[in-house]
Parts: structure tokens; C-alpha cells; sequence
């Protein structure tokens, strides 16, 4: 890797790194940003003519996540065209397959020899780091997008060449890439809060569900079988988070939402140390508490019920048994 010279490493966080041209001249940054940050990092060239680079700003944030990590690109630009070219693969081979999330606006993914598309923020994109691709932005701009990298041999004896894979989104709505979909958004939104066991653990998860999407065939093989239940696990825990303050959520319409049965859904929590319903509890006082802290003046009862809680006694019992504390202790302690 060339030198940073005149870019600023800083770290975010205990493990996080960025790399920010907000210490360089305004009139040199799209220099060291294509020169250093895209070129080394991201193994892309960008060009953009040189009334467009006034108002550039970029930056990089780097998690790592075991011997891969995930890179958070944001940058502020006019018009850019962004290259994966033959020759930035020969210079900087990524050996792997990336998944791919727009943050903010749409970006594109173009190639000189089939049809393009454009993902809508927030879908997932799958493919090779090492697929001749570019990207055009063709109005001013905030663009923030997130790559995970998953390392080729992962991939050994499953998928051919993975690291050329054609990019292409993956289909959040059905089947197995709606659960690597919905895996990696609920680990893009966790990874700041995972140790580095449940960032591996993690990675293992959406290794073998981008195996799945990939490899239908592949769906008896153990590592497939673990991830599709972490998928649906994680999946469920979402669905109790958004609707824990609904009395009326339960077993029964979770599995039903879910679209399993209600033995299915008890039989996810298994492995998990917890059941449903010590879930859903701890979700419920999670919400009092976050309600407490900052509605001073709401009675304990009207908490209670707004967090799901059918009776009084029910919130005392079960706050005091996830807290260690009763909710008025914890309603004067949290508003201090």
C-alpha cells in the first residue's frame, strides 16, 4: 500500500479505522482520495473532470470483522465515474464475493458487456470483487453505500469462480436471499455491538447463506442448515423488537407472520438460551425502561401498558426479575 501522505487514520471506536480527506486541502482531495483511499482500499479508479472537484469530500471507514471487514464508503461529489477495471484487478485482485448496500442515493452498476442496473438504497447486491463493473454519478450528491467482503475460499468446491461472479440484487422478498437480505441488514445494524465471537459467528451465518442463494442444492449441508436457522432466528427476534409493545403479539402470530409453525418457532429459540416468551419479556422491560428515562411523568401503570404489559403485577414481577430492581427504583435511576 502506497503512503497516506497528507490523509489523517483515525480510529472509531475500539476496532473501527477512517481514512478522511477532511485534513487535506479542498483542492487536493480528489487527488489523495483517488491516488490513496479508492486505488489502495477500494481498488477502484475514479474520475471526475476537474470542475467537479471542488466540492468533493470522501471518507472510509473500515470494521474489521476476523480476517475480512466491512467498509463503509461516503463521499460528496458533483459527477464520478467509479471503475473496477482489468487493470485494477491485476493490481488489486479482491478474491472474493462482495455484498453490496446503498445507503443513500442510488448507485448504479454498469458493465461494458451486458445491461445495467441501479439498486434502490437499501436493497442487498451480491457478486465478484473481481467482475469488470463501473458506476456513474451523474448529479450532485451525497453517496454512502457499505461492502462486505466474503474471502474466495469460502467458496472452495461450492462455487466456480466466485470472485467473478455478475453482480445482481438479491431478491429480500422470497426464499433463501431474503433471509441473506434480511441477515445482512440486521448485521450491518448490529456489527458496532458484536464482540469478535459474534462477528464470526455472523460471518459463518452469511457465508452459508450466500452459499444458499447461490447453490439452491446445496440446501442439506450442515453449514447451509445452521445458517438458515441463525436467518430465521435473527428474523424472529426482529419481529419481537418492532411489535413488543403490542399486547397482542405471541407465538401464534409471530409463527404466522413468519409464515412456520409454532413449533418451528419455539424449536429456533432453542439454541439460543432463551425462549419466546423470555424474549418478548426482556424486549417489553427493554422498552419500559427506554420510556421511563425519558418520560418523567407518566405513571409506572400507563408504562406498563404502553409496553405491552396486560397488568400491573405482570410488569413488576417480570421488570424486577430481568433489572434486579423495581420500575420505580428504576424509573429514579434512569432519569438522573
Amino acid at each position: 500500500m502506497r503512503p497516506t501522505t497528507g490523509l489523517v487514520m483515525t480510529r472509531q471506536g475500539d476496532d473501527a479505522y477512517c481514512w478522511s480527506t477532511d485534513h487535506v486541502q479542498r483542492g487536493e482531495r480528489f487527488a489523495y482520495w483517488r491516488e490513496v483511499l479508492s486505488t489502495n482500499l477500494i481498488g477502484m479508479t475514479p474520475e471526475a473532470a476537474p470542475e467537479d472537484r471542488g466540492n468533493f469530500e470522501g471518507r472510509v471507514t473500515r470494521i474489521p470483522v476476523g480476517d475480512t471487514g466491512v467498509m463503509q464508503l461516503d463521499m460528496q461529489i458533483s459527477r464520478l465515474r467509479m471503475e473496477r477495471s482489468a487493470a485494477d484487478i491485476r493490481a488489486a485482485p479482491g478474491n472474493g464475493v462482495f455484498l453490496f448496500r446503498a445507503r443513500s442515493a442510488d448507485m448504479n452498476f454498469l458493465f461494458h458487456d451486458r445491461d445495467y442496473f441501479v439498486p434502490q438504497p437499501g436493497t442487498t447486491v451480491m457478486g465478484g470483487l473481481d467482475r469488470q463493473r463501473y458506476s456513474v454519478v451523474s448529479r450532485p450528491g451525497r453517496y454512502r453505500c457499505e461492502v462486505l467482503r466474503i474471502p474466495a475460499e469460502a467458496f472452495s468446491g461450492v462455487v466456480s469462480a466466485p470472485s467473478r461472479l455478475d453482480p445482481h440484487e438479491v431478491n429480500f422478498s422470497t426464499g433463501p436471499s431474503a433471509l441473506l437480505h434480511g441477515f445482512f441488514e440486521a448485521f450491518l445494524r448490529e456489527l458496532p455491538r458484536l464482540t469478535d465471537g459474534e462477528r464470526a459467528a455472523a460471518m459463518t451465518t452469511l457465508t452459508g447463506l450466500t452459499i444458499l442463494s447461490l447453490r439452491r442444492d446445496r440446501a442439506g449441508d450442515e453449514p447451509v442448515r445452521d445458517a438458515v436457522r441463525a436467518a430465521r432466528l435473527q428474523k424472529a427476534q426482529d419481529h419481537v423488537r418492532r411489535y413488543a409493545a403490542d399486547p397482542r403479539l405471541s407465538p401464534a402470530s409471530t409463527a404466522q407472520a413468519l409464515r412456520i409453525s409454532v413449533r418451528q418457532l419455539h424449536a429456533l429459540f432453542e439454541p439460543s438460551g432463551k425462549t419466546f416468551s423470555r424474549f418478548l419479556a426482556e424486549q417489553r422491560v427493554r422498552h419500559a425502561s427506554e420510556i421511563l428515562a425519558e418520560n418523567a411523568t407518566l405513571s409506572v401503570a400507563e408504562v406498563a401498558f404502553m409496553s405491552g404489559f396486560e397488568s400491573l403485577s405482570t410488569f413488576y414481577r417480570v421488570f424486577k426479575a430481568t433489572t434486579g430492581a423495581p420500575p420505580r427504583r428504576e424509573k429514579t435511576r434512569l432519569s438522573l
